[in-house]
């Protein structure tokens, strides 16, 4: 096969070259004669302009001003003309978190970011925080990521972004991925990568789970034959073992159809996968069903959600129905008990067919090659070039 080409982010997807700044120094003359007019006493500490929302941090002089300074909130949505913002108190200070619609984050901004490019494993691109900095996942240390969102909260995109992460680093020497399907994210552009294999229905995506649970065995036996702790020591010692990432993007539909096969497949490779190089991407628009998971998925993203007790299931604390915008986020690296605000990147649909038209370009260099290069495949390779075998769940060749 021909030199594997991975797309270049810089050239395929938008990015921020310079983020617009503007002076907030108007807003907080503002605020200050506000609490002069209303007997208050407090000091603008903190001014942090992230993307899509700035918060402004406040110390009060004493719990009467806090009291005051709180109760004042539709003042604010006047001063900065937004009707949604967030007043709430922090560790003995006051935030308000403008959400504003300027300065939008791309998936550009996380896969160019000095974050993203300098990891030596398999980041997943989660999203920008309000310092700008880009946070990652990283399936090296963390196998296993879990998804909540409410329909409309941007979970669409943030499953695509992921995705994306993926495919611009990562070769088919080195990964497969298994694309559990759905009505609003249904990876089309993907199904002409041979290493991507989409699945569709209920009864194939069991299917695919029940030969995962049967791979965990047939990998450890490998593993404890050859002497290797991990897929990353097996691989050193020369041998061939692809990590296997599993993205299903609509878990309730697995939990109404068959809860318990369905909660037995994903807390058996959520729990036991990890050394092995099985990596699961679960998500669900009903949190609800993800019950019963969180302890298997240590590290986790919660985006805008129903009620507190959705936000709850994914965080073990309220907060997630508070979001204000369309991809904003709280995240749960797996080490840190508390959570981060993020804002997602967004992608389009443009965007997304440049680079898997790029990933298929390798495809059809190899096509391009001399006759006898073909004829010498077909006989060495019993006329399978992709060197993947026929069917969809065949097994790993190491």
């Amino acid at each position: 096969m021909a030199v594997f080409i991975l797309p270049e982010a810089r050239e395929l997807l938008r990015y921020h070259t310079r983020w617009n700044d503007r002076s907030m120094t108007p807003y907080v003359d503002d605020l200050i004669d506000l609490w002069a007019q209303n007997d208050v006493n407090g000091v603008v500490d903190t001014c942090i302009q992230g993307p899509m929302m700035t918060r402004f941090g406040i110390i009060p002089s004493d719990n009467r001003s806090a009291s005051r300074i709180m109760k004042l909130e539709p003042f604010y949505k006047k001063i900065f003309a937004r009707r949604e913002l967030r007043v709430y108190r922090s560790e003995g200070r006051i935030l308000i978190d403008v959400p504003w619609r300027h300065d939008e984050v791309w998936l550009g901004d996380l896969l160019t970011s000095r974050e993203y490019e300098s990891s030596q494993g398999l980041p997943l691109a989660i999203g920008m925080n309000l310092y700008r900095e880009c946070v990652t996942a990283e399936l090296t240390y963390h196998p296993n990521l879990l998804v909540g969102g409410t329909p409309g909260s941007g979970i669409t995109e943030f499953l695509q972004g992921l995705l994306l992460s993926i495919l611009i680093r990562q070769t088919p020497e080195e990964v497969d991925l298994y694309l559990c399907s759905s009505s609003n994210l249904s990876f089309e552009e993907c199904a002409g990568l041979p290493y991507c294999h989409v699945i569709s229905s209920v009864r194939q995506i069991m299917a695919m789970l029940s030969d995962m649970s049967s791979e965990i065995d047939r990998r450890s036996e490998l593993l404890y034959r050859s002497g290797c702790r991990d897929i990353y020591q097996y691989n050193e010692r020369g041998g061939l073992m692809r990590h296997r990432i599993i993205m299903i993007t609509e878990y309730q539909k697995l939990f109404k159809s068959n809860k318990q096969a369905a909660m037995a497949y994903i807390l058996r490779i959520s729990q036991m996968a990890a050394p092995i190089g099985i990596h699961l991407i679960l998500a669900s628009s009903e949190p609800s069903c993800l019950r019963g998971l969180r302890d298997s998925f240590p590290v986790r993203a919660c985006l805008k959600v129903a009620s507190p007790t959705d936000s709850k299931i994914l965080l073990g604390e309220s907060g997630g129905e508070h979001l204000l915008r369309k991809r904003s986020l709280y995240f749960l690296d797996g080490n840190d008990p508390d959570v981060q605000l993020l804002q997602c990147g967004l992608v389009t649909s443009r965007e997304v067919r440049n680079i898997a038209d790029a990933l298929k370009s390798n495809y059809v260099n190899v096509k391009r090659q001399s006759i006898f290069d073909e004829i010498e495949e077909d006989h060495g390779s019993g006329g399978s070039r992709s060197g993947k075998g026929g069917g969809l769940f065949s097994r790993l060749k190491d």
